[in-house]
């Protein structure tokens, strides 16, 4: 990565390039390595997965909100996202692939009390200033989606949440929601086998 690709491919000039690849090396997203170059940084699992158990927290307590709430059109809508995940294809589609699976799960938060949505926003924001668990959730959909074992059962799953929910049936919903969200580290040494390159050496 340098800066004169960046303001080459975005049309723009080379301070700004410059100073988005001096703000995303804070971040931690890049790495500058003296007299070699800037890469992309390798994921931190351990600070991801301190992150992700925030996650799996909230969507496992919005269980009783989540089935008093969904509506028809929710599910449907729901679906209808999943159907693009399942046939997504990157010619056809203008947004990527993470940023539809995000829309899936925050349509599980409409259903829940607007005060803890609030809230969740809140601790969304904190992770988008810190970027890691957005980071690794990308990556690991990016590399899952070229691994279809990976992303056919992330799909699966979220076809089993709106049948869990459209049947009313929480032990179902439970059982799932956090094989779902614990998924993508029981699938972590199969990636790191795959793409050791994208990882952090331990």
């Amino acid at each position: 990565i340098s800066a004169q690709k960046i303001a080459l491919r975005y049309n723009v000039s080379r301070t700004p390039a410059r100073e988005a690849i001096v703000n995303l090396e804070k971040e931690g997203l890049l790495k500058v390595i003296p007299q070699s170059g800037t890469y992309v940084a390798c994921i931190n699992c351990k600070r991801s997965e301190q992150e992700w158990f925030v996650r799996k927290s909230l969507e496992i307590g919005m269980v009783d909100a989540i089935f008093k709430n969904a509506s028809a059109d929710m599910l449907d809508k729901m679906a209808e996202l999943n159907n693009r995940l399942i046939n997504y294809d990157e010619e056809t589609e203008s947004i990527p692939r993470i940023e539809i699976d995000n829309e899936f799960h925050q349509l599980l938060l409409i259903a829940f009390v607007i005060l803890l949505i609030e809230w969740f926003r809140n601790v969304c924001n904190y992770f988008k200033r810190h970027n890691s668990n957005i980071l690794f959730r990308e990556t690991y959909i990016n590399l899952a989606e070229l691994n279809k074992n990976i992303s056919v059962k992330t799909n699966d799953e979220h076809n089993m949440l709106i049948d869990a929910i459209r049947n009313k049936d929480k032990r179902m919903y439970l059982r799932v929601i956090k094989a779902h969200i614990s998924r993508i580290f029981n699938e972590l040494d199969k990636l790191k086998g795959i793409y050791p390159e994208y990882f952090e050496k331990n």
